[in-house]
C-alpha cells in the first residue's frame, strides 16, 4: 500500500482489497463469472470488447451477449497485448488457468474490466483466474506468430513511453513521425493507436490530449505544447532506440549524479528511508518537469521536510538548482538547461542573482524579518516561513 496515501484514502483501499478478494470457487465459466458483476461492470466490459448493440439489454440478456461474443472478441484485443500482459497469462495458463502474480490494482481492474480475470480466494490463498472461454481463447491465440506480433507491440509501447517520459507532449503526427525513424518501418497509425490506447489503460503512465498523448505527469499540456511550439529553431533532443527503450520500462526515473546527490544529502540529514528520499527527489522533478519555479520546489520540501536553518535552506536551494539544470525538461524538448545556451532556464541565476544567500550565512536560523533565502526578495515569514 502507498504510504504516503492519507488514513482515509488507506482505510478505503483496505476495503476495496477485501472486496477484490471473495472466496472463489475454481475452475470459473464465464457465464458464472459475468453473473456475479453488475450492470455497469457488463457495460464496461462490452464496450473495451468494442461489442455493439447491446446497450440496452437487462443484465441476464447482457450476460448471455457477452458469453456468445467475448470468445470471438478477444482475439482482437489479445492482439494488442505485449509482453508483461502477455506474460501474466502465459503464466496462469501453464498453470490451467489460475495462479497467482503480484498486480497493482489498476492492472487487476484493468483484466476485470475486459473480462480476462476474476479475482477471488481459493483455499485460503489469493488467486488470479481466468474463465475457461478466455483460457481456450488464449490457448488457441498464443503461436509462435502471436508472440512475434507481442514482442513487435512491446517495442512500440516502450519507445512511446520512453518519447514521452523525455517530451512530456506529442502529437500523433509527431509520434508517428518519431517511431517511423526509429523503428525504420512505416508503421501503421490504426494498429499503433490501437495498441497505445490498450497501453494506456494498463500502465497509466501516458495520457491522451488535445494534442495526442502526454505523460501522466504532465499537469497542463497546453503550456508544454505553446513551450515547445515557441521554440520552433530547436529541434527534439535526439535520443538512441536503446536510451528510449531504456527509459520506457514500467515507472522509469532519470536518477542522475544530481539526482542521486539530492536523495544522499536528504539521507543524511533526515532520518528517512532510501524510498522515502527517492520520492520526495522524484517529486521535485516532476516540479521542475512542470515549469514549477526554484521557489515552488522549496515550497513543496517544506511540505514534505521540516527546513528552518538558514545553512539548511541554503544548502537545499543548491540541491534544487543543480537538479533543476541537470533535468530534461519538457519545455526544452528533452534537453537539460545546461545543455543549452547560458540564456536558457537556468535556475543558477535566479538564485546565485540573490545576495541575501550569503548575507545572512553567519546567521543559525532565519529570522522571521529577515529576507527569504530562497531569493524571492520577500520576508521570511511572507514566504518560505509561512
Amino acid at each position: 500500500m502507498d504510504k504516503h496515501l492519507s488514513e482515509t484514502d488507506q482505510k478505503m483501499l483496505l476495503k476495496e482489497e477485501e472486496k477484490r478478494w471473495p472466496d472463489i470457487e475454481v475452475p470459473v465459466t464465464l457465464s458464472d463469472y459475468l453473473a456475479k458483476l453488475t450492470k455497469p461492470e457488463l457495460s464496461t466490459i462490452r464496450m473495451n470488447l468494442g461489442i455493439k448493440g447491446a446497450s440496452s439489454l437487462k443484465k441476464q440478456e447482457l450476460i448471455d451477449v457477452l458469453v456468445e461474443q467475448m470468445p470471438l472478441t478477444l482475439s482482437s484485443l489479445l492482439l494488442a497485448f505485449d509482453e508483461a500482459r502477455y506474460q501474466i497469462l502465459k503464466q496462469l495458463a501453464d498453470r490451467g488457468g489460475q495462479g497467482y502474480t503480484p498486480l497493482e490494482s489498476y492492472q487487476l481492474d484493468y483484466f476485470k474490466k475486459r473480462g480476462i480475470l476474476c479475482t477471488g480466494t481459493y483455499e485460503g490463498n489469493k488467486t488470479l483466474v481466468m474463465p475457461q472461454e478466455v483460457l481456450a481463447c488464449f490457448k488457441r491465440v498464443d503461436s509462435s506468430s502471436y508472440r512475434d506480433q507481442i514482442r513487435k507491440n512491446t517495442e512500440w509501447i516502450k519507445l512511446t513511453h520512453g518519447l514521452l517520459y523525455y517530451y512530456g507532449v506529442l502529437s500523433l503526427n509527431e509520434l508517428e513521425r518519431q517511431m517511423n525513424q526509429l523503428t525504420g518501418t512505416k508503421i501503421k497509425l490504426g494498429e499503433y493507436t490501437a495498441i497505445l490506447q490498450e497501453a494506456v489503460s494498463f500502465y497509466e503512465e501516458l495520457q491522451t490530449d488535445t494534442y495526442g498523448y502526454s505523460n501522466s505527469s504532465v499537469l497542463d499540456a497546453d503550456k508544454v505544447k505553446n513551450e515547445q511550439e515557441s521554440r520552433s529553431q530547436l529541434p527534439f533532443f535526439p535520443f538512441t532506440k536503446a536510451q528510449l527503450l531504456h527509459a520506457g520500462a514500467p515507472q522509469f526515473v532519470d536518477r542522475n549524479a544530481s539526482y542521486q546527490a539530492f536523495v544522499l544529502f536528504i539521507r543524511k540529514n533526515y532520518t528517512i528511508s532510501l524510498d522515502e528520499a527517492d520520492y520526495i527527489v522524484e517529486e521535485c522533478v516532476d516540479a521542475i518537469r512542470n515549469d514549477r519555479s526554484p521557489t515552488e520546489v522549496f515550497k513543496l520540501l517544506q511540505q514534505l521536510l521540516e527546513i528552518n536553518e538558514l545553512d539548511m535552506v541554503k544548502a537545499f536551494m543548491d540541491h534544487i538548482a543543480d537538479l533543476h539544470n541537470n533535468t530534461r525538461q519538457w519545455a526544452l524538448k528533452g534537453y537539460t538547461p545546461h545543455q543549452l545556451s547560458p540564456a536558457a532556464e537556468s535556475a543558477t541565476a535566479e538564485v546565485s542573482a540573490k545576495p541575501n544567500i550569503i548575507e545572512f550565512a553567519a546567521k543559525t536560523k532565519v529570522g522571521r524579518n529577515d529576507p527569504c533565502p530562497c531569493g524571492s526578495g520577500k520576508k521570511f515569514k511572507k514566504c518560505c516561513g509561512r
